[in-house]
């Protein structure tokens, strides 16, 4: 993208601009949801807005819009506002923006009261997905990536982009990127339920290949692979709602199989600590939305024991 001067550069420039080449829209698990979001700005103010006329008042109005009428949520409000500063944020970067121009702060809704828990499968729950995916629908590397994020707690964005080299068999390790980006990396030790599996897919693979981000390329409109999320969650889709019978309420989701690691730790009696540093929390304060789960298993434990006040 060419650089352009002040006044002359429209969102949808920066927008593409983002897609084309900011990796978690490019290829990630992120950039449906960019497109869809950031589609709805250019839907109400057309693509020759200029970039430099977004402010936070203009954003407030779109959200009070879209929640009047088009029935958005607060957290839907959020990641339209983030669909919006990203494209800004990352062209400032890149040099497209006026590095003195200040990108505007937009509202943050806050979502605690109506949040959407995520919820997790059980460890049965999984096993039957894994099983149904190979056996009913044929796709081996759909039961082969539910398998794996359900017993690593990696956030799906990383499984794409790791690399079989990062596979250390020797010492049982896995080495990815710390969650929230940049060049830091932690490990995580393979359960021996993943080796049959990842051996397989080593074989297969040469050391710089992607492990699991290469299973579903598909040509874009140019000619160019990329990796299509949209293919998996197909499939995906009919592992957890035909075949489990889960509701679509917005609870179950891919990024469940993570919550789904961090409950099973933590009721396999894991210290919270060590939770914390295998799913790569900062603080063990964002670990303990598993506890809950540990708590009801607790009571079921104790409601075992037979106790009868009349009698």
């Amino acid at each position: 993208m060419a650089r352009k001067k002040k006044g002359t550069l429209t969102f949808k420039q920066c927008r593409d601009h983002t897609l084309r080449h900011h990796e978690p829209w490019r290829d990630g698990g992120g950039r449906k949801s960019a497109i869809m979001y950031s589609n709805h700005f250019l839907k109400m103010h057309g693509n020759d807005f200029d970039v430099y006329r977004i402010t936070g008042r203009l954003i407030l109005e779109d959200c009070t819009y879209l929640m009047e009428k088009k029935g958005f949520t607060k957290s839907s409000c959020n990641r339209y506002a983030s669909a919006i500063s990203m494209p800004l944020k990352f062209s400032q970067d890149f040099g497209d923006l006026d590095k003195n121009w200040e990108i505007p702060r937009f509202k943050r809704y806050s979502t605690k009261a109506s949040a959407n828990r995520r919820e997790h499968f059980s460890k049965k729950e999984v096993a039957s997905m894994v099983r149904f995916a190979e056996g009913q629908l044929g796709q081996v590397r759909l039961a082969d990536i539910i398998l794996f994020a359900a017993l690593t707690g990696i956030r799906q964005e990383k499984i794409m982009k790791l690399r079989v080299n990062r596979i250390d068999f020797s010492e049982k390790l896995i080495t990815v990127l710390l969650p929230k980006g940049g060049y830091d990396s932690r490990t995580i030790p393979i359960n021996d339920e993943l080796l049959p599996m990842l051996e397989r897919r080593c074989s297969e693979k040469a050391p710089t290949d992607l492990l699991f981000g290469d299973d579903w390329l598909v040509a874009d409109s140019k000619g160019e692979e990329r990796v299509s999320v949209d293919t998996m969650y197909t499939q995906w889709r009919k592992c957890v709602f035909d075949h489990l019978g889960k509701p679509e309420n917005g609870k179950w989701v891919f990024h469940s199989l993570r919550h789904s690691f961090g409950t099973w730790c933590i009721q396999d009696g894991i210290n919270i600590r060590d939770v914390a540093d295998l799913m790569g929390h900062s603080s063990t304060r964002v670990t303990e939305r598993y506890l809950h789960a540990s708590d009801q298993g607790r009571h079921k434990i104790l409601n075992k024991v037979s106790f009868n006040l009349a009698a």
